[in-house]
C-alpha cells in the first residue's frame, strides 16, 4: 500500500514537460531574450501516481503481505515490486507468495533489456528522457499485456516489427510514433529528440506558413525537405512549384513580380532602417565615393565610418555553373575590396555571413558581429520578423503603393527605398502591367498627349 500521497519534485529540463503534460502549472519567467525559463531550484508538489516510472523520488509504503512500513523507498523500486493485483509486497513476502514467478516475469530470452541497455550506454539524463517518452498505453502485446522497457529485449523488432511507441514530451497532443529501440540508442541525440511532428514547418518556421498553398503540407515537412510543392506569392498570388529547402535558403522568387534583389540585402536594409532611419547608404560605387573605383559595396554607415557586406553562399563555397568567377577569384576580389576601403578611411569593415537566407541564421550572425557594440543595440531592439517579411516582399509592390499614395515622383520613391531611380522606373512599369498602379513613363505620356492633340 502506498502511504505517501504527494511529493515535492525539483523542476528542470524534461521533467517540467512531463508534469505540464499531466496538467500541472509550471512557474516560468521571461529572460532578457524573452524566452520562457524555469528558475533554478524551482519545486512543485505532485501526486505520486503522476511520477514517471523511472523517478528516484522517495516514498513511504506498507507491505500488503506482512504490514511492514518501509520508508524512503525510491518510486522506481516501488514500481518494480507492484504486482498485477496492484498490491505491493516486500522482498520476503514476494518470494514466499510468488516464488520463482518473479524470475519468470523479468527473465529475458536474449541478453539485456531495453531499459538496461539505455542506462548502460547513455548518460542518465538522456536515458531518463527515453523512459519518459515510452507510451504505456500503446505498447502492449497481442494479448493486451503491457510491455515495458524492462521486460522487452534490446534485440526486439517491436510491435509488428515496426518498433515501439514513443510519446512527444513537448506536445502531448502529437500522435505517438513507432521507433526502433536499437536506433534510439545507436543515434543517441536523434532518437532522444522530440517527435518528427515537432520538426515540421508549423512548429519551427510558422512565419513561412502563408506561402503554402496546401496547408496540410506544413504538418508533413521540415524546412530541410527537398520535396517540391505548390507555393504562392504573397503580393500577386502567383503560384509555382518550389523545393521547400530553397524557400529557406533563397526566399520566394516570384516569376511575375520579383524585384531581383537578394533576400539578404533587403533583410539587412530593413534591419538598418529600424535602427538608423535613413542614415545609411546602399550600393556604394564610384558615384558615391570616387575611391570605390570598379567595386560596389552593399551598405555604408557614416556614423561609424563602416561598411557592411552581406556575403552570400558564393563567398564561402564553390558553386559550379552559377557564377562566372571561381570561389578563389571571388575571395580574392573580397580581399581587394576590403583593402581598398580601409586605405580610404573606412574604420569598420564587416562581412556578415549570409550564406543562408534564413531569419535565425542572419540574425545570429548580425548579433555575433561588431554591430551591436558599434550601433549600441540589443537583440530585443529589432523586430526581426519585420526584417524577414520585408525581405520576402516585392519592392515592385512597395514602389507601386508609394506611387498610389500620392508620391508621383520617382526620385522621392527611390530615396525612400534607398535605391537609385533606374530600378524604380522598372518597378513602376512592371507594376502597371500587373494593374498595381497607373504609372506611365514620360515617353508614353508624350505619345498619349500627342495623339489627343492630333484629334
Amino acid at each position: 500500500m502506498l502511504l505517501t500521497k504527494e511529493v515535492e519534485v525539483g523542476l528542470g529540463g524534461r521533467n517540467a514537460k512531463w508534469f505540464e503534460c499531466k496538467g500541472y502549472e509550471i512557474p516560468r519567467y521571461k529572460d532578457k531574450s524573452y524566452r520562457m525559463m524555469i528558475k533554478k531550484g524551482t519545486k512543485i508538489k505532485v501526486k505520486v501516481e503522476d511520477l514517471p516510472d523511472c523517478s528516484h523520488v522517495f516514498v513511504d509504503v506498507k507491505c500488503d503481505g506482512c504490514g511492514e512500513i518501509l520508508k524512503n523507498l525510491s518510486w522506481e523500486n516501488y514500481k518494480k515490486q507492484v504486482k498485477e493485483d496492484s498490491k505491493y509486497y516486500c522482498q520476503k513476502c514476494a518470494s514466499k507468495l510468488f516464488g520463482s514467478q518473479k524470475l519468470k516475469i523479468t527473465r529475458l530470452k536474449n541478453g539485456k533489456s531495453f531499459y538496461d541497455q539505455c542506462y548502460d550506454n547513455l548518460p542518465k539524463d538522456k536515458a531518463d528522457i527515453i523512459m519518459l517518452r515510452w507510451d504505456n498505453e500503446l505498447n502492449v502485446d497481442e494479448n493486451g499485456n503491457k510491455l515495458t522497457p524492462r521486460n522487452i529485449n534490446y534485440g526486439s523488432k517491436g510491435i509488428n516489427g515496426k518498433g515501439y511507441w514513443f510519446k512527444c514530451l513537448d506536445h502531448p497532443e502529437h500522435i505517438s510514433e513507432q521507433k526502433s529501440i536499437q536506433g534510439i540508442i545507436r543515434y543517441k541525440n536523434k532518437g532522444i529528440s522530440n517527435c518528427i511532428q515537432c520538426n515540421t514547418i508549423y512548429f519551427t518556421h510558422p512565419h513561412l506558413i502563408k506561402y503554402f498553398v496546401n496547408k496540410e503540407d506544413i504538418y508533413k515537412y521540415s524546412v530541410g525537405s527537398h520535396v517540391k510543392i505548390s507555393m504562392n506569392c504573397l503580393d500577386c498570388g502567383f503560384e509555382k512549384e518550389l523545393v521547400i529547402s530553397n524557400l529557406i535558403n533563397s526566399g520566394f522568387d516570384c516569376n511575375q513580380c520579383s524585384d531581383n534583389l537578394p533576400y539578404t540585402e533587403k533583410f539587412f536594409a530593413n534591419f538598418l532602417r529600424q535602427l538608423l532611419g535613413n542614415d545609411f547608404q546602399t550600393q556604394l560605387s564610384k558615384t558615391t565615393f570616387k575611391w570605390c573605383d570598379k567595386y560596389r559595396y552593399d551598405f555604408y554607415i557614416d556614423k561609424i565610418s563602416g561598411i557592411c557586406e552581406t556575403g552570400g553562399l558564393q563567398h564561402y563555397e564553390e558553386i559550379k555553373g552559377s557564377w562566372k568567377m571561381s570561389l578563389e577569384e571571388i575571395q580574392d576580389n573580397d580581399e581587394a575590396k576590403e583593402k581598398l576601403a580601409k586605405e580610404n578611411g573606412i574604420k569598420n569593415y564587416m562581412v556578415i555571413d549570409c550564406r543562408k537566407s534564413d531569419l535565425e541564421w542572419i540574425k545570429n550572425n548580425i548579433m555575433n558581429s561588431e554591430l551591436p557594440k558599434l550601433l549600441n543595440f540589443k537583440e530585443s531592439d529589432v523586430n526581426w520578423l519585420e526584417c524577414h517579411e520585408y525581405a520576402c516582399s516585392s519592392l515592385v509592390k512597395v514602389a507601386c503603393d508609394l506611387w498610389n499614395s500620392g508620391i508621383n515622383d520617382t526620385l522621392k520613391i527611390a530615396q525612400k527605398l534607398k535605391l537609385s531611380r533606374t530600378p524604380i522606373y522598372k518597378y513602376l512599369k512592371q507594376g502597371a502591367k500587373l494593374g498595381w498602379c497607373d504609372y506611365k513613363s514620360r515617353r508614353k505620356l508624350r505619345k498619349i498627349q500627342g495623339g489627343e492633340n492630333n484629334k
